[in-house]
């Protein structure tokens, strides 16, 4: 019963086995996306709501990797003419649910922990299209200045900082939207501010929007 309890932490993503025993996953590790689905739920609730308020009908979006990326398609049903294109399995499950929205999945790598398609493939993919607002999350926003334990709210000024990922595959997916969207909004509870992540994507400043909560 234990050994079965072990997995199925291990498989959330809140514990990690190593020799002779287990605990408490690496830091700069990503959990799992079951995990990270129930964590601040209210507060990415809040922030789709906002962020789906402003995006028009009839518009060409991309929509990255995480957890809150799939809330935001859980708040698309009502729009019309969407064309949505995206690297995150589990916002186009969602999305593939309504036939008005026009969806789009990149090819690659599935990866089943963190429910998202990465790889050159997928990379590659968005490159093919112009969207007119590319919206991205990310696993952490810090400053190169000073150690990010001593960052843990969001600044004043929001164009000070990085967005920030765990592994570089996943900062060259985002750069991909990055590079193919007219627009860039970058979606970020508070939490964000509190987690280590060492792999950069874009400094603040370049997005034309950041939504926080």
């Amino acid at each position: 019963t234990v050994r079965r309890d072990i997995k199925e932490l291990c498989d959330l993503g809140v514990a990690r086995r190593h020799h002779g025993g287990v605990g408490l996953p690496v830091s700069l590790e990503n959990s799992s996306f079951l995990n990270r689905q129930v964590s601040y739920a209210e507060a990415k609730q809040k922030l789709a709501s906002r962020v789906v308020n402003d995006i028009p009908n009839g518009a060409t979006i991309f929509l990255g990797i995480g957890t809150t990326m799939s809330v935001i398609a859980e708040h698309l049903k009502h729009h019309k003419e969407l064309r949505i294109i995206t690297n995150n399995f589990e916002a186009a499950a969602i999305l593939s649910q309504h036939k008005h929205l026009e969806t789009w999945i990149t090819g690659g790598r599935l990866r089943t922990n963190d429910r998202d398609i990465l790889g050159q493939c997928s990379n590659e993919f968005f490159n093919q299209f112009s969207a007119d607002i590319g919206i991205l999350s990310c696993a952490g926003i810090g400053s190169l200045k000073a150690p990010q334990s001593l960052s843990s709210s969001p600044p004043e000024n929001l164009t000070q900082g990085w967005c920030l990922e765990h592994e570089p595959q996943e900062a060259h997916a985002s750069r991909a939207i990055i590079n193919n969207s007219k627009q860039t909004w970058l979606v970020a509870h508070a939490q964000k501010w509190n987690i280590v992540a060492n792999t950069k994507v874009e400094m603040l400043q370049n997005f034309d929007r950041v939504f926080k909560e």
